[in-house]
């Protein structure tokens, strides 16, 4: 590895930067590039200043600056088809656009404490306050607002526009799946407050009238507890996420829960000295494009195919089950019969009457009557159908 030309890109007073994860196309520039993002902070008179560099043209792209920035994150989404997009708290630059132009989000009054992308999307969710966070367990009350691009006739997205703000929460942390369209926004590392709200942003229901041009449908599926929460982990598939008390923060009810994407709770454990639950990472796919879009196509097919294989092996089972009783049966019935000659052998030799020469007891009255009736009833208690896609 070389240094690119020999020579370092000097940015003085730098705090943070981050690579674009994917290349970009900016209007008026032929050749594909690199953006480097970029923010210093401000000093004296000098404003805070957020830049993009890009390679290898090594050229600069307009700089962004705001006066009064206490603290700026650099962040880098993929692109969607039309756009690509960083951002700091009150600011987005759309790099794609001719100029590299940027959006102020101008309905943002309150300290912003977290802000997160939706991974290869062009959505986000922010965390406001408006007061001042004091680093304590208890955490101030905060509002969430959900952000969507405008949907336009051309299909690309248009500007950003607030999809909705849920007001009087102690949430502080966001998390989305690694799928995108659904995020876990969570109040972690608090004492008080241990909520786990679960969103779905393309709700495939009623749309609100006021939120028609909008490219998100913001639903709550469902809200969780877990006391003591401190961490949220997605699985790589996007289709569980975990809620773990870890005790490298405190030492109450460690242990961790596991939820459905929705919502739902499928287990809980607790574990004494619990530190951290990781999730195996998932392998890329070995199918080509083509082979995932023909699986696609038949998954209808496929998932007929499965349900015949489950039934087969259930059936499987089930005759294992019913051949297991039948030995089992076979081997009491030789026992018995066993049994049943020695005691024979045994009276005989007392010089005592067989077994079935003795008078049978006497029936009680109206026991003839009584019969025992055994009856097995099978039910469905619930039959679901799942498509992975």
């Amino acid at each position: 590895m070389n240094l690119l030309d020999r020579t370092s890109v000097k940015i003085e007073g730098v705090m943070d930067f981050e690579w674009s994860p994917a290349t970009v196309q900016r209007e008026g520039v032929k050749q594909s590039e690199q953006l480097l993002s970029f923010w210093t902070p401000e000093i004296g008179s000098n404003p805070a200043k957020v830049g993009l560099d890009e390679h290898p043209l090594q050229g600069s792209c307009p700089n962004t600056k705001s006066f009064q920035c206490f603290r700026c994150q650099v962040t880098l989404t993929f692109p969607s088809p039309k756009k690509s997009l960083g951002h700091q708290p009150r600011d987005l630059s759309v790099f794609t656009r001719k100029g590299v132009p940027v959006e102020v989000v101008d309905s943002l009054k309150d300290t912003v404490i977290n802000f997160a992308w939706e991974p290869k999307g062009n959505r986000f969710v922010l965390i406001t306050t408006g007061e001042v966070p004091t680093g304590t367990a208890v955490p101030p009350k905060t509002a969430v607002s959900f952000f969507a691009p405008e949907k336009t006739k051309s299909g690309a997205a248009g500007n950003f526009k607030l999809v909705r703000t849920i007001e009087k929460k102690t949430s502080n942390g966001i998390y989305w799946s690694p799928k995108g369209r659904f995020v876990v926004v969570a109040t972690v590392h608090s004492q008080q407050h241990f909520d786990i709200d679960f969103w779905d942003l393309d709700f495939e229901g009623e749309k609100p009238e006021n939120e028609k041009d909008l490219s998100a449908n913001l639903q709550l599926m469902k809200t969780n507890e877990h006391f003591g929460v401190t961490d949220i982990d997605w699985d790589p598939t996007g289709r569980y996420v975990v809620s773990s008390a870890s005790a490298w923060t405190h030492s109450l009810e460690n242990g961790y829960h596991i939820h459905t994407f929705s919502g739902t709770t499928l287990t809980e454990h607790a574990v004494e000295k619990f530190k951290q639950l990781v999730w195996r990472p998932r392998p890329p796919t070995l199918l080509s494009k083509e082979e995932q879009k023909k699986v696609r196509r038949n998954l209808r097919e496929y998932s007929r195919e499965f349900d015949e294989e489950d039934k087969y092996a259930v059936d499987i089972a089930n005759t294992a089950i019913v051949e297991m009783r039948k030995r089992l049966l076979n081997e009491w019935t030789a026992w018995l019969k066993k049994e049943k000659e020695m005691v024979e052998e045994e009276r005989e030799v007392l010089g005592l009457p067989k077994y079935e020469e003795e008078p049978a007891a006497k029936p009680t009255p109206g026991a003839e009557d009584d019969t025992i009736v055994e009856e097995i009833v099978e039910e469905i208690i619930e039959e679901s159908e799942e498509i992975v896609a």
